[in-house]
């Protein structure tokens, strides 16, 4: 079972979709997911998502913690941590207060760090281009007095 043999096999797993099992539609769980097979659709779990060496997830995943060692084509969204070991393989968007990616993973996306304390969807990405169309503005504000005045002397 591929990244279970590690010591990050969750205490309360749940749900195992095997290797040979090919899963399509909405997956809801309260506990931990382990995925040696395929998904596709999505995949919401309050507990943890383990995608194991050979799991093939074409689905965004929603979980307190994201363990990745196979492939996932979609955007995950996990609450404490995500962690892509070597084998891993993501297509899609992060967003995660804390982030592990080891060497020779394929990561083609972009990553949302938010703060431990707020929800992962803590703010909608109107606030967020305004938060950092204002940060921009404050860093140059104060070069462009010393520039031009740099220049009329």
């Amino acid at each position: 079972m591929g990244i279970l043999k590690k010591d990050k096999a969750p205490d309360n797993l749940d749900t195992l979709i095997g290797s040979k099992t090919i899963f399509e539609g909405v997956l809801i769980s309260n506990e931990s997911i382990c995925i040696e097979g395929t998904v596709k659709g999505k995949v919401e779990c309050r507990g943890n998502v383990v995608v194991g060496k050979e799991g093939k997830v074409k689905a965004d995943i929603i979980a307190e913690n994201a363990f990745i060692g196979g492939q996932v084509n979609g955007n995950i969204k996990a609450k404490k941590r995500l962690e892509i070991t070597s084998t891993g393989r993501v297509k899609g968007d992060i967003e995660t207060s804390s982030l592990i990616i080891a060497d020779g993973v394929l990561f083609e996306g972009s990553c949302h760090m938010v703060s431990s304390n707020k929800s992962v969807t803590s703010s909608s990405p109107a606030e967020e281009k305004n938060m950092l169309k204002q940060s921009s503005q404050i860093e140059k504000a104060p070069l462009k007095p010393q520039t031009s005045e740099a220049g009329s002397q």
